[in-house]
């Protein structure tokens, strides 16, 4: 993805896409921020595994994501696998704009899997973050967008 969409491009493509999707579908003001997710958080993520081979996540403090579920679920109660079942939704719509703004650059469709959920902070083997948009909510909650590829795809700052 990095090869055909410049770093910038996509930080900006990314930003774009959250802020304008999470208040519709999630209810959630996001505004960048420079805070990490702290406390309890969660990553819900998707594998692009066809056109881009690469991996966006998005890490997020619980009371993040059950806001996000009690809007969309429309009740207070929430269950933990209400919050999982909608941060899934939540990721998979947000990954068919991204897949959409970037086939109308590269006209490369893009494939993605079934979302996973899991406690913490992911990271998939054999990748690094190439981007990180962090976010505070409109109740100071914090999340992470997380734009993870091969390491044999980004060159080694360090060396």
């Amino acid at each position: 993805m990095n090869a055909l969409v410049p770093q910038k491009d996509l930080e900006e493509i990314f930003d774009q896409i959250i802020r304008e999707i999470t208040p519709q579908a999630a209810g959630v003001r996001l505004r960048p921020d420079t805070a990490e997710p702290e406390g309890e958080i969660y990553t819900v993520y998707i594998v692009f595994e066809k056109g881009f081979h690469t991996t966006l996540s998005l890490c997020a403090e619980r009371p993040l994501l059950i806001r996000m579920a009690q809007y969309m679920m429309q009740t207070e109660d929430i269950t933990r696998q209400d919050m999982e079942d909608v941060a899934k939704e939540y990721i998979n719509v947000l990954c068919g704009h991204v897949a959409s703004r970037l086939f109308q650059l590269t006209r490369i469709p893009a494939r993605f899997s079934v979302p996973a959920f899991q406690p913490g902070r992911y990271a998939p083997e054999g990748h690094r973050d190439h981007i990180v948009l962090s976010y505070s909510g409109n109740e100071s909650e914090h999340a992470q967008l997380i734009h993870h590829v091969p390491l044999e795809d980004v060159p080694d700052s360090r060396a």
